[in-house]
């Protein structure tokens, strides 16, 4: 008997690429809670509720209406390069309405959640060559703060009302259906090259990231969903750094005519970071795309729907 799985923001970006790997699955039905407006190749395949995350009154109908087993929280308002500008909407916004989210949960007896945490944001700066889930967490954006809180709140959730979650620190995912100009450089890079515009590079390309194809997380989670994994935070990345230059250089063969600018970097960017993803790669086989193999199918996937 299929399960009813909710998608908090699943015609978003991570979203959409669950939606591929769910649908493949056939073991859900899916349920889209999206922002009036937005639309997707997917619409017709799974139910779609429009409401706003931040209304009570529409989140209220939505678990009345459906009989709900399990959630998926993607929906982020912000990003660490904005967060900071508006520190109270980013707690209310995010923070608030997930803890609406969870009384309204608890209410109906769902308790089951899978929450999207961050990779990037939640330790802070780092020492260490990798970070481990039980590195300490000084986030360093108000970004990273809101979803540390939220993955306490979880925790609290859990010893009062045994709510299962499952805390996913992901670290910067890449690939099909990404859309934001704030987030994401893989994307954000092609997409202007295939505008003819310039790419601009915060601080000396040195930083160092985790990247993960998009499908890859995807296939993740839905596996996770399967195994049914709960009471968990778990990194979850390629284990590999690589610069922003190094990036460059990938996108660089696929456009030579590609303009670089680089100026000063920004107080919120950590130097370097990269998940230990040892207690990812021991719950399951899992298989990663190769970097340069992303970006090349990034690029094309970016060239056929562009605009």
């Amino acid at each position: 008997m299929k399960k009813n799985i909710l998608l908090l923001g699943g015609f978003g970006f991570i979203g959409s690429n669950l939606i591929e790997a769910l649908l493949n699955s056939d073991l859900y039905n899916i349920i889209v809670f999206e922002f009036k407006g937005v639309t997707s190749k997917f619409s017709d395949r799974v139910s779609v509720f429009y409401g706003d995350f931040n209304n009570e009154e529409d989140l209220a109908e939505l678990f009345e209406n459906y009989k709900i087993d399990i959630v998926v929280h993607l929906v982020s308002t912000t990003v660490p390069a904005t967060s900071n500008d508006n520190i109270e909407y980013d707690i209310n916004s995010n923070l608030i309405g997930t803890i609406r989210l969870l009384n309204i949960m608890v209410q109906h007896n769902v308790l089951k959640i899978v929450f999207l945490s961050s990779g990037g944001t939640i330790y802070g700066e780092i020492s260490e060559p990798k970070v481990s889930e039980e590195h300490p967490t000084h986030p360093i954006s108000s970004h990273g703060i809101v979803k540390l809180s939220i993955e306490k709140y979880l925790y609290l959730y859990h010893k009062l009302h045994n709510l299962d979650y499952l805390i996913l620190r992901v670290s910067n995912p890449y690939g099909p259906y990404h859309s934001s100009d704030k987030q994401g450089v893989i994307n954000v890079f092609i997409r202007k090259i295939l505008r003819n515009e310039k790419i601009v590079v915060w601080g000396d390309g040195s930083i160092v990231r985790d990247f993960i194809y998009v499908k890859d997380l995807a296939n993740i989670i839905s596996r996770f969903l399967e195994l049914n994994l709960y009471s968990q935070i778990i990194n979850v990345g390629s284990g590999k750094g690589y610069s922003i230059n190094q990036i460059l250089e990938y996108i660089v063969e696929l456009a030579p005519d590609a303009v670089i600018e680089y100026k000063p970097s920004r107080i919120y960017d950590i130097q370097k970071i990269i998940l230990d993803t040892k207690k990812l790669c021991s719950l399951d086989n899992f298989k990663f795309t190769d970097l340069k193999e992303g970006i090349n199918m990034t690029y094309q996937w970016c060239k056929a729907n562009q605009g």
